[in-house]
């Protein structure tokens, strides 16, 4: 089969609902510690030299949020096809299928070069499950060789006071409803949430139950949306995670939440697709501070717990991190996001 522009990708698709590139599906086994220190080494150069040689598209310069794919335009030069074919004998080393498609017109061109354009794809499917032993997760358009050396490859973020807040705290969110009990009414339901954030419990009639018990008229879906989702987005954090993912480290969430609040970020705040794995106490079955909640989440990420960097605002979580194996520290939204950087240059993370 012929035509303008050819594909190489796996057959399992990624979050952009389709095939994996083989530059990504060969990353992949890269981030699961599964290649051989040649094929490693191998890959890198490959990576070093495309990244050289081949125009990098404009859509990376913020993610990717269009959700862009590219394409070769065929044929390719001998250089460029020598290379491929090298990433190729690496996936069949490690089983992993590969499809080469060809096409005239794979979607809306929004981007072009010498050697490539940049697609919206025509037909997206759903994300398929991921192969054993891959972390799925999206790869940098830049050099991943300071990760590859590094003995850090992946950050773990917590959420409420690392890549969030609730303005003006818990407390004033709750005054309107109840004045100076509310930080008495908080710390009730706090106490009574914590079997819902490891999956345990409903969270929503127990709060129902506790606006009733302290005379609160107002319907318990208008209290939560008012207070439990006033979640306030820290831009500067984000941006953070972004340049991180862009050097091509691992980023992933990590946090205690129960599962309204959870699906309230991952769907209306699209934490989802902003984070290579998420990890949600309440659909993981644990909470922090338990050690468990860690080695869990290492094994989704399919890392060692030793590679993983986590932060956290509060001291006894990054203590049970440690105690499972991960690298972790405590730094809070109030220290500032230089002390942020600081941390990570102190551990190799760039």
């Amino acid at each position: 089969m012929t035509g303008s522009y050819q594909r190489l990708q796996a057959t399992y698709r990624g979050r952009l609902g389709v095939g994996v590139g083989v530059f990504v599906a060969v990353d992949h086994l890269r981030r699961a510690g599964r290649l051989t220190a040649e094929q490693e080494a191998l890959y890198l150069d490959i990576d070093d030299w495309f990244h050289e040689h081949l125009p990098e598209p404009d859509f990376y310069a913020d993610g990717n949020s269009v959700g862009a794919v590219t394409w070769f335009k065929t044929p390719l030069p001998t250089e460029m096809q020598t290379r491929v074919e090298q990433l190729c004998a690496i996936l069949a080393t490690h089983e992993v299928a590969l499809d080469v498609v060809h096409s005239d017109s794979p979607g809306v061109v929004i981007y072009e070069d010498d050697y490539q354009i940049g697609v919206i794809p025509a037909e997206r499917g759903e994300p398929t499950a991921t192969p054993a032993g891959l972390v799925l997760a999206p790869t940098s358009a830049g050099s991943k060789r300071r990760v590859a050396a590094s003995s850090i490859r992946h950050v773990l973020f917590d959420a409420d006071g690392v890549l969030q807040e609730i303005p003006g705290g818990w407390y004033a969110a709750m005054e309107p409803y109840l004045g100076d009990r509310a930080h008495e009414f908080l710390h009730k339901t706090w106490k009574e949430e914590l079997p819902s954030l490891a999956g345990q419990a409903d969270y929503m009639p127990l709060l129902a139950a506790a606006l009733v018990e302290y005379g609160v008229g107002e319907a318990v879906e208008v209290v939560y949306a008012d207070v439990w989702q006033r979640i306030a987005r820290s831009e500067e954090s984000f941006a953070i995670v972004d340049r991180l993912r862009r050097n091509g480290y691992g980023v992933h969430l990590g946090t205690n939440q129960e599962k309204y609040r959870g699906a309230h970020m991952r769907k209306a705040l699209r934490y989802d697709d902003l984070f290579d794995v998420s990890c949600y106490s309440y659909d993981l079955g644990v909470a922090k501070p338990d050690p468990a909640f860690f080695t869990e989440a290492a094994r989704r990420i399919a890392a060692d717990p030793s590679t993983i960097l986590f932060i956290d605002d509060n001291t006894p979580n990054v203590e049970a991190a440690r105690t499972a194996g991960l690298t972790a520290v405590q730094w809070e939204l109030a220290q500032g996001h230089d002390a942020l950087v600081g941390l990570l240059a102190r551990h190799g993370v760039e």
